[in-house]
């Protein structure tokens, strides 16, 4: 059985492979892995709990002028029992332009006929890449339009992004080691909000 313990070492580890998936793959390698380091922490973290965590989970648009689409997801759609209850982006870095598209969609995902109304929304990244009032704006942007609080998680010790400090260089590893204490946040949020 998979423990807390297991997971976060598997979060390192997956952290640690980096530098060899930028040397032999390049820049765009590495990015896709470095995505993949924190959604895989999520999946495990709700697998874990008993959560069902799916991808892919298209919803559907609300109607406007007879038009609905069914293409909104974001990274993770959080079921328990069957029914949806979380919704979950996860970013790398969350930089201004991220943050601005990811509030759009779960905007638009609150207001789908698909989700329950008392779905709970969050923004699990490692490192805050925006300005001071770009946070501000889309979190009370988020609240104007759904009602609701928009819950952001920066998993790395070191939360501020530094451009010179990649993910993926060996030399800056330290930076990206998981906080236990922001993951114990994560996990109160998803079995709260659940």
């Amino acid at each position: 059985m998979t423990s807390l313990q297991t997971i976060r070492a598997q979060y390192e580890s997956d952290v640690d492979a980096l530098p060899a998936i930028h040397a032999n793959g390049g820049g765009g390698a590495a990015r896709n892995a470095s995505g993949l380091v924190y959604e895989n922490l999520i999946k495990r973290t709700c697998d874990l709990l008993g959560f069902d965590a799916r991808k892919n989970d298209y919803k559907s648009t609300e109607e406007i002028d007879g038009v609905s689409m069914s293409n909104l997801q974001v990274d993770w759609h959080v079921y328990k029992g069957g029914t949806l209850r979380l919704f979950v982006e996860s970013k790398t870095y969350l930089d201004s332009c991220y943050l601005m598209r990811a509030v759009i969609d779960l905007i638009e995902l609150d207001s789908s006929p698909d989700t329950p109304d008392d779905c709970q929304f969050a923004i699990f990244a490692g490192q805050d890449a925006c300005k001071a009032e770009s946070a501000t704006y889309f979190s009370a942007f988020f609240k104007k339009h759904t009602g609701k609080d928009l819950t952001i998680f920066f998993a790395n010790p070191q939360q501020r992004r530094r451009s010179s400090r990649p993910i993926f260089k060996a030399d800056c590893r330290e930076d990206f080691t998981l906080s236990t204490e922001v993951h114990d946040q994560f996990i109160n949020w998803l079995e709260t909000a659940a």
